[in-house]
């Protein structure tokens, strides 16, 4: 059986809109609705990988789950990682990296993505344009 895991990476020094994770849709951080769309897809367990204090704060006084990272990072993928590694003991078969800025992204197009994974037919997959899927092999 597979273990599946979606990481949100967060952070708040984004260059092109600082502190965008807290930005407030209907009263609630941005970083909360992508939080409860991954709960609602049912396909794994959910962390946000954050060297952000603050974010870390919000999400787990939400219920969440949220790791503290490095803040010498240079990616998302890289705080993704870190908690694989550190946290998770490399134990996941499926880690869905699913972006802090998606509060629209259906619960479903998640789903649809473990379940292609799922079979097994690509290494690397992402979901574009919310339901249609690329797929890859490592090399």
């Amino acid at each position: 059986m597979n273990k599946i895991v979606i990481i949100i990476p967060s952070r708040l020094n984004a260059r092109r809109l600082p502190n965008k994770p807290l930005k407030l849709i209907n009263n609630k951080e941005m970083i909360l609705h992508v939080y409860d769309l991954a709960i609602r897809s049912n396909a794994g367990e959910v962390y946000v990988a954050s060297p952000d204090q603050q974010i870390v704060d919000i999400v787990k006084n939400s219920g969440g789950n949220a790791i503290k990272t490095s803040d010498n990072h240079e990616t998302g993928t890289d705080r993704i990682f870190e908690v694989f590694k550190e946290t998770l003991n490399s134990e996941p078969n499926i880690i869905i990296n699913l972006q802090g800025d998606m509060p629209n992204l259906e619960p479903q197009a998640i789903s649809n993505l473990v379940s292609y994974m799922n079979k097994k037919k690509c290494d690397i997959g992402c979901s574009r344009q919310f339901m249609s899927l690329v797929c890859g092999r490592a090399r």
